[in-house]
């Protein structure tokens, strides 16, 4: 049981690591990562030992990430490897794990990114550079993008394997034709062109932006600014040593009620540290808010 236990909780440990981290990008992997725990989700929701405390992890999941953040949308999208067409495998893989109708979210995350490709192509579209066409990349290994782009990853049964009729990715050619405009060409040459195959972890998202600047010079500004946006600036290891800081060599012959207590005192601490970190946050997200997507 313990073993099934720590299997079990491993991958939420390495997605917090992983998301944790400050020398690489975190924003185009929270995407992968909730395909992940979502596929992990799905296969131990029948154990006959687990599927008691599955559901509730299901329904909280569903609570926070069924509404995709648009800011991890727009990054994932801006991973050369993903594109419009990986961005459409992922909705499609989380609405075969739990029904979510995605049908608008490709549309809408769409019309965002042009938006905001807009906005900065004002700013900095007196800059632009003559354009090339970009080298394409053989492929290696698959690592993060097997629950991306390998159908055979996930079972999840006949009926659940594929998006309503009406979700198509046909359909997001009227919006391109729709919103490209002379200066809106350049964000809608990347999203056409063919996906970069090189697939394994030696790719490196932010030297690939840096050698193609001069095939997008406005959005590669864009995705940078995009792409550089960490997903937690809390550390790992704060977010998992609690214990630790409890229980310790001094503290050896703590009774359980002991325990329990400075339990509920360190989580009531956390909980008001959070809170200020939340407002923080949100005046932030509200700033951003204004300065890019405030084009009306």
């Amino acid at each position: 049981m313990a073993n099934k236990i720590l299997e079990f909780l491993e991958l939420f440990y390495d997605s917090t690591v992983d998301l944790s981290g400050v020398y690489y990008p975190t924003s185009p992997l929270m995407i992968h990562h909730l395909v992940k725990i979502a596929i992990h989700l799905h296969r131990y929701q029948h154990d006959e030992h687990l599927r008691s405390v599955i559901q509730p992890m299901i329904d909280k999941y569903n609570k926070y990430w069924k509404n995709i953040p648009d800011l991890y949308s727009i990054a994932f999208i801006l991973d050369p490897r993903a594109k419009i067409k990986g961005f459409t495998k992922m909705l499609r893989k989380l609405h075969s794990l739990f029904n979510i109708d995605y049908t608008n979210k490709l549309l809408d995350t769409r019309a965002l990114l042009f938006k905001m490709y807009n906005r900065y192509d004002v700013m900095y579209g007196s800059n632009r550079l003559k354009r090339v066409v970009p080298p394409s990349l053989s492929g290696k290994k698959r690592t993060v993008w097997a629950e991306i782009y390998d159908d055979e990853e996930l079972d999840v049964g006949a009926g659940c394997s594929s998006l309503p009729s009406s979700f198509d990715h046909s359909r997001s050619v009227s919006v391109t034709s729709a919103t490209t405009s002379s200066n809106s060409s350049e964000l809608a040459s990347y999203l056409d062109y063919d996906t970069v195959s090189q697939l394994d972890d030696e790719f490196d998202i932010m030297q690939w932006w840096h050698e193609h600047k001069l095939t997008y010079s406005v959005l590669s500004v864009l995705a940078k600014d995009i792409l550089t946006v960490p997903v937690s600036t809390i550390s790992s290891e704060s977010t998992f040593s609690l214990t630790g800081r409890i229980i310790e060599e001094r503290r050896r012959r703590l009774n359980p009620e002991t325990v329990e207590a400075l339990t509920y005192i360190k989580d009531w601490e956390n909980a008001e540290t959070r809170l200020q970190h939340m407002v923080e946050d949100k005046e932030l997200e509200e700033a951003f808010a204004g300065l890019y997507l405030d084009v009306d």
